[in-house]
């Protein structure tokens, strides 16, 4: 497992990656990677690293990250989406507008959007729906659309 929480923003990355590539171990990116951060050099580093899974992040949703996210999905080797999670935050500066823009752009680029609430115990149970609608998978692949779900 590697803890870093982001192994990109590191200025000597592309070393490390090499590192983990001639490791030959099994790594689990169990942080979010800062998808703005990732270029065809290091996209090409991360797909000779041996992991079934990788994260990124999209917390800001003033922030439209489409265009990183479909520039990763078309050079990386990892073409499941359930092996290409992102960390969702809402109930932090969002609107549920903005929180399902995120989560059907992330889902229709061929990504697993997983839904983290601010403040879950406070939140409104709009946000709690949504995250149970999200985050349980086979809810997630049985309804296309957060309105169309009745849990």
């Amino acid at each position: 497992k590697l803890l870093d929480p982001n192994l990109l923003a590191c200025k000597n990355h592309e070393n490390l990656l090499q590192q983990l590539i001639e490791s030959k171990a099994k790594v689990d990116f169990t942080q979010g990677i800062d998808i703005r951060l990732t270029n065809p050099d290091n996209i090409k580093l991360l797909n000779q690293v041996k992991t079934s899974m990788i994260h990124f992040a999209w917390d800001n949703p003033n922030e439209d990250l489409t265009e990183y996210f479909k520039h990763y999905a078309e050079l990386t080797t990892i073409k499941s989406d359930r092996n290409k999670s992102v960390y969702v935050l809402t109930n932090f500066n969002s609107t549920i507008e903005q929180d399902l823009y995120r989560i059907y752009t992330l889902r229709d680029l061929g990504y697993s959007p997983y839904v983290m609430i601010y403040q879950k115990e406070t939140a409104p149970k709009e946000i709690r729906r949504l995250q149970r609608w999200c985050n349980c998978r086979w809810i997630f692949r049985s309804t296309d659309r957060f309105e169309e779900y009745r849990g």
